[in-house]
């Protein structure tokens, strides 16, 4: 009880909790204390009502919000946990299916570029054994004109 004066017969001005706070502003006569509410107002408690500790009771029941906020903290970070663990295989899923597209496309370049120097290796090889062919011929038909002079045309 928060009272006018220090006595059991003074008024009561208020009537405190356990666990709330208030400020000490001297040690009054007898068993009381004049303290001040956050309010402001003022008045007297008995010396064995006040402590300088948090009640253990009020301590319980904080330490059991905070038990509370906790818990609902690792739930929370649990389901985030889950959530990026999916996340991780599923980009674990991504990164082996483009290793496994890479190493296919790098075979198939790869056998293209085979191909491609195949094809112009071959393609040299036929412009030169036609070349070849041209030439070969051509100087066969002109031994032939020489050996026959009578079938040479002059205009």
């Amino acid at each position: 009880m928060l009272r006018t004066g220090p006595s059991l017969a003074n008024k009561i001005v208020a009537v405190l909790k356990t666990g709330d706070a208030v400020a000490l502003i001297r040690e009054a006569e007898g068993d009381y204390y004049l303290v001040a509410l956050p309010d402001g107002r003022q008045g007297y408690v008995a010396k064995a009502y006040l402590t300088e500790q948090i009640p253990s009771a009020h301590q319980v029941q904080l330490l059991e919000a905070q038990v509370t906020r906790q818990n609902q903290e690792l739930a929370r970070l649990r389901e985030e946990n889950t959530l990026l663990q999916a996340a991780q295989e599923e980009i674990q899923r991504n990164e082996a299916e483009h290793t496994t597209r890479i190493q296919t496309l790098t075979l198939e370049r790869n056998q293209l570029r085979r191909d491609t120097s195949v094809s112009s290796f071959l393609a040299g090889a036929g412009v030169l054994l036609i070349g070849w062919l041209l030439g070969w011929t051509r100087l066969r038909l002109r031994r032939k004109s020489q050996r026959r002079p009578g079938l040479n045309l002059s205009s």
